[in-house]
């Protein structure tokens, strides 16, 4: 027991190691490649090879993600498992050593190694697990955008900012009234951003957003008011935001 609580202790302290071929002396198979969508369940296979005897040892089953110093999830025997607050109430064991992922998230994505340590002193050297590299496609998301509405003043220039975050990376196009927007010197683009200079009463109207890839697309639009000669293009409407006489203009 005393053998068992200071070999704890230090699988808690070891670090993660990258992808490596095993050596001499443990059972590993090949890397697995598995791809999940964002919110979905998947389950990170792992054997457990026990040595050839009637009475299997018991072992530990330890979970390290690559970039994280201690396992994100340790189970051994009946006592309840240690998870990783990162994966507290997703993390589960499935049959003997595979780890199960619910509600997949993006950050997720990466390699996960298997372990399987087998206590008893005869067993020192018997090792067995895997690496398992996890992909999470996701959806496009925005998680920077401008105001549904905002009020600018002629002759001046503004940046509408629409970032967006999924897996593969999405692209974002920008759209006025309904057509797509080219890089002139009126409108120049840059990574989600569109900058319009010298604006004009022509300028105002609906600017929208859209971020697309393979798994999808979300799309953001902003109505752009302008002012002129100290008169807003809404009269009546000098606040940015929804009043009734600037959705009349629409």
């Amino acid at each position: 027991m005393i053998r068992y609580v200071r070999h704890f202790i230090a699988v808690i302290f070891a670090v993660c190691a990258p992808p490596r071929a095993q050596g001499a002396g443990g059972l590993r198979e090949e890397p697995q490649f598995v791809t999940a969508r964002a919110g979905e369940s998947v389950i990170l296979r792992c054997n457990v090879v026990h040595p050839l005897t009637a009475h299997p040892p018991p072992y530990v089953v330890e979970w390290f993600k690559f970039g994280v110093p201690i396992p994100i999830f340790i189970k051994f025997g009946f006592y309840p498992p240690h998870v990783d607050p990162e994966y507290a109430g997703r993390a589960t064991l499935h049959d003997k050593a595979s780890l199960r992922i619910d509600q997949a998230r993006s950050q997720d994505q990466g390699w996960y190694e298997c372990k399987v340590l087998m206590l008893e002193q005869q067993y020192d050297t018997f090792h067995n697990g895997s690496w398992v590299h996890l992909t999470v496609n996701a959806p496009p998301t925005f998680t920077e955008t401008p105001p549904q509405y905002l009020e600018v003043k002629e002759g001046s220039s503004v940046t509408l900012t629409c970032t967006a975050f999924g897996n593969p990376k999405p692209t974002v196009t920008w759209l006025r009234e309904g057509e797509f927007l080219g890089g002139t010197p009126k409108y120049q683009m840059n990574d989600g951003s569109l900058t319009i200079s010298s604006i004009g009463r022509e300028d105002r109207g609906s600017y929208t957003c859209r971020a697309t890839s393979i798994q999808g697309e979300a799309v953001h639009s902003t109505r752009l008011l302008v002012q002129g000669n100290g008169v807003s293009s809404a009269p009546g409407c000098h606040v940015p935001g929804v009043c009734p006489r600037c959705l009349a203009s629409r």
